[in-house]
C-alpha cells in the first residue's frame, strides 16, 4: 500500500453497548476491501468481518463441542464484568415453563422473604426455545448439555473478596456475606450462586453458597437443573414452581 494512501476510522461511540451478547452467528457483520497497485496491475482482496461481544462466554457441551453462553445470567447488569461476582451479575429468578420473569434482580435484593402468588404456575412439557424467556437466538440448556458442561470442562471455584466459600445458614444481606462466590467452567464461563426462591412462597434461599440453573428439560411435574455447592453436584430435578436463575445459550 503506498504511504500516500491516508486512512481515516471513525469510531462509534456506542459500539460497546451495540455488541453485548452477540457472537460469532449474530454479530455484525461487514466487509472491508483492501486495494492495492503489484506493480503490474490494481488488485483488491475481500475481507469478511464479523463484530461481536468481545467476552466470547461458553463451554464444551460435549467433547470437542464448544457452545456459546451468555456472559450474564437473565436479567443481570450487563454492564458489569461477567467473571468478577458481585450482586449485579446474579440476575433474575424464573420458575420453569413460564415465560416470564418471576422475581427481578433488584425485587430479589430488596425481598428476601415471601412472595405473593408465589405458587401460581403455569407452562407444561418442555421448555422449548419458543416458550422460554431466553431472547430471539438463545434458549436453555437441556439436562444433558448441562451434564456435558460438567463433565467435559475443568471446574474452579471464583471467590471475589475472599478464599472462603459461603457456608449454608449464612445471613442473606448482602453485606453480611463473607465473599461473592460463583463456579467457574473452563476460562469462559462464570456462574454466581445466586440460590433460589422456594417453591411454597418464594422465600429466598442459599444465596452465596448454592447455585441453581434451570434446563429446558421436564421430568414429569419437576423440571431439571444444574446444582452447586463449593463443588458441582450434577442435574437433578425439583418442582416447577422453585424459582432458579437461567443462564442462556446460542441456539
Amino acid at each position: 500500500i503506498s504511504s500516500a494512501c491516508k486512512v481515516t476510522v471513525n469510531y462509534k461511540s456506542s459500539l460497546q453497548n451495540d455488541l453485548l451478547g452477540l457472537t460469532r452467528d449474530t454479530g455484525l457483520k461487514l466487509k472491508l476491501y483492501v486495494i492495492y497497485n503489484d506493480g503490474d496491475a490494481d488488485r483488491a482482496i475481500e475481507l469478511n468481518i464479523s463484530l461481536q461481544d468481545c467476552a466470547c462466554c461458553g463451554a464444551y457441551t460435549a467433547s470437542g463441542v464448544w457452545k456459546v453462553f451468555m456472559c450474564h445470567n437473565l436479567g443481570a447488569d450487563e454492564t458489569k464484568d461477567p467473571f468478577t461476582i458481585s450482586k449485579d451479575i446474579h440476575g433474575a429468578m424464573y420458575q420453569f415453563g413460564v415465560k416470564g420473569t418471576a422475581i427481578s434482580q433488584a425485587t430479589n435484593f430488596a425481598n428476601t422473604g415471601n412472595i405473593s402468588g408465589w405458587k401460581t404456575i403455569s407452562g407444561n412439557g418442555n421448555w422449548v426455545s419458543s416458550e422460554d424467556p431466553c431472547p430471539s437466538g438463545w434458549r436453555l440448556p437441556t439436562k444433558d448439555e448441562w451434564q456435558g458442561v460438567i463433565d467435559n470442562n475443568t471446574i474452579s471455584r471464583t471467590v471475589n473478596g475472599g478464599t472462603t466459600w459461603v457456608s449454608p445458614g449464612t445471613s442473606l444481606t448482602w453485606n453480611d456475606l463473607e465473599e461473592d462466590t460463583g463456579i467457574k467452567f473452563g476460562d469462559a464461563l462464570v456462574l454466581p450462586a445466586a440460590g433460589r426462591r422456594d417453591d411454597n412462597d418464594g422465600t429466598l434461599d442459599y444465596r452465596g453458597p448454592n447455585g441453581y440453573y434451570w434446563g429446558s428439560t421436564a421430568d414429569g411435574t419437576n423440571g431439571y437443573f444444574l446444582r452447586f455447592t463449593s463443588g458441582v453436584e450434577g442435574t437433578h430435578s425439583y418442582n416447577r414452581s422453585y424459582g432458579f436463575s437461567v443462564r442462556c445459550l446460542s441456539d
